[in-house]
């Protein structure tokens, strides 16, 4: 059987999930390819949150490491536990999610200088969008947001 198992790079992360009427917090390991379809290098942890996968597999480490198939619909966001460079001039925004929680972020991609607009960001096609917070990526599924505000 482990003839069938393809390498793949693990990637610890911050995953929020909707408990109850709240956003529970829990921490797993992705599993990312050792190279990307779309660049050179590996796998990213947005390529695969928007990739056309509907469930992901994910290792869970809160208490005992279990194996989990999770649906990519009901994740909330994702957070990288690495931190990452933090100059960026893009908006501040206030995002209020479907839940009534309310949390700050900055826009950490680079956006097209026709397509700049906070409004432009959130309108792209893909599901999971990339921000910042606390020096940390945060890809966040737009499905799962109720209001922004622009700080």
């Amino acid at each position: 059987m482990d003839d069938l198992n393809i390498p793949k790079l693990k990637k610890d992360v911050e995953i929020a999930f909707k408990d109850g009427g709240i956003i529970k917090i829990s921490r797993m390991t992705l599993f990312l390819n050792h190279f990307s379809a779309y660049h050179t290098g590996e796998e990213t942890v947005l390529e695969v949150l928007n990739d056309k996968a509907q469930f992901i597999p994910a290792m869970i480490l809160n208490g005992n490491q279990k194996f989990a198939i999770l649906n990519v619909d009901s994740i909330f966001y994702v957070t990288e536990l690495d931190e990452t460079d933090s100059g960026s001039d893009k908006d501040d925004l206030c995002i209020q999610f479907i839940t009534g929680e309310k949390m700050e972020f900055r826009i950490h991609e680079e956006l097209p200088g026709n397509r700049s607009r906070a409004i432009d960001f959130l309108n792209t096609e893909r599901d999971f969008l990339t921000f910042l917070k606390d020096k940390r990526k945060v890809y966040i599924n737009k499905n799962k947001i109720n209001k922004v505000e622009v700080l």
